[in-house]
């Protein structure tokens, strides 16, 4: 298995298989929802913690409504508005393709269950490969943090 996470010819073929049946989705206007690897998911503005907080490692986003309307679609991510929380804060949430797990169908008749179209369990260890060739990122956002603020400018050398 782990020589599979490893191979970019399986990622690109699950990320292409992935941008298909969105794209499908999404051209016959038909409502679904996706698991995500809430990890690499963007919020634009970032969402408060007592909101991200309780999202799960896998979190599902419903993609109906007005949600379903804003939706965009690239080779590389998803993107739509959608409201969190109580207070239904707004924030614009881009998805990349390699972080769905599964894409879902509502089952109209059996509300308990969705039937699953796509499945990409790779997405699951995904922040795994990422912390690892983002590391050296992180360290420089960072310090890119501390910087900002004007009394840390001291320790730039």
């Amino acid at each position: 298995m782990e020589f599979l996470l490893k191979d970019k010819k399986i990622k690109e073929l699950l990320r292409k298989h992935c941008y298909e049946v969105l794209e499908y989705l999404i051209q016959k206007k038909v409502n679904f929802s996706i698991v995500c690897n809430v990890r690499r998911v963007k919020f634009e503005p970032e969402l408060p913690d007592s909101i991200r907080g309780s999202f799960s490692d896998l979190t599902v986003f419903i993609l109906a409504g007005y949600t379903f309307e804003s939706l965009e679609l690239d080779s590389k991510n998803l993107y739509f508005e959608a409201g969190f929380g109580e207070e239904n804060l707004g924030s614009f949430v881009t998805t990349p393709l390699d972080s769905i797990v599964q894409i879902l169908l509502p089952n109209d008749e059996d509300l308990r269950a969705d039937f699953c179209v796509f499945v990409n369990l790779f997405a699951t260890f995904a922040e795994l490969e990422q912390t690892k060739n983002g590391e050296e990122e992180g360290i420089h956002s960072s310090m890119k943090a501390l910087l900002a603020n004007p009394k840390n400018k001291r320790f730039k050398k």
